[in-house]
């Protein structure tokens, strides 16, 4: 669930966690487009200790395929967002995702570098967690794979498959070893 969603009841239940003078810490999956400064700062004074972004992909090519509403713009205010309000931040994209090309992959390297870039004097980026997408029967995206003849229509997909082609599956490792470089991991205590 997305706690920052409607903003309004989200603000009300900082406050009264502030009013009841709560001391607990909480975490949450947030929206990058429904973040304010003041709505994050409120957050913190009620004790959020990490933030959780989903945004699910680096390009606006993938945030339009998987539907998210978003834009990388969103992702980088938000990024500034959490560095300002000095909030430990995770944040988890999806890599080599259905009708990518090589410049979608060159753009999801870049807005990766500035999401580090935006963190890495306040330290506060806990991890990035990539992954590759699941296909889901009947979804969508799956449809879309099978109809451009990209998934064999007799794959079973009771159990899980992911869409990883293998001309770009080394997109998902330079990824994530460009974060154990950045240090990313290290703050969570694993060795880069």
């Amino acid at each position: 669930a997305v706690v920052n969603r409607p903003k309004d009841h989200f603000e009300a239940v900082c406050r009264e966690i502030l009013r009841r003078k709560l001391k607990i810490g909480w975490t949450g999956f947030f929206r990058e487009d429904s973040l304010t400064e003041e709505s994050a700062g409120l957050a913190k004074d009620a004790g959020l200790a990490a933030c959780y972004f989903s945004a699910d992909a680096l390009t606006d090519h993938g945030l339009k395929l998987l539907k998210k509403g978003l834009t990388k713009d969103h992702i980088l205010r938000a990024a500034h967002i959490m560095v300002k309000c000095d909030i430990l931040t995770m944040c988890h994209f999806l890599v080599n995702l259905p009708f990518e090309t090589r410049a979608h992959i060159q753009e999801s390297k870049q807005t990766l570098e500035q999401v580090l870039n935006i963190h890495q004097k306040a330290g506060n980026l806990g991890a990035v967690i990539l992954n590759t997408i699941r296909l889901y029967p009947n979804a969508a995206l799956t449809q879309m794979l099978l109809d451009e003849g990209l998934l064999d229509s007799k794959t079973d997909l009771l159990y899980p498959v992911y869409y990883n082609p293998k001309a770009t599956s080394h997109v998902l490792h330079e990824l994530e070893a460009r974060c154990h470089e950045a240090g990313v991991f290290s703050r969570l205590g694993i060795p880069s």
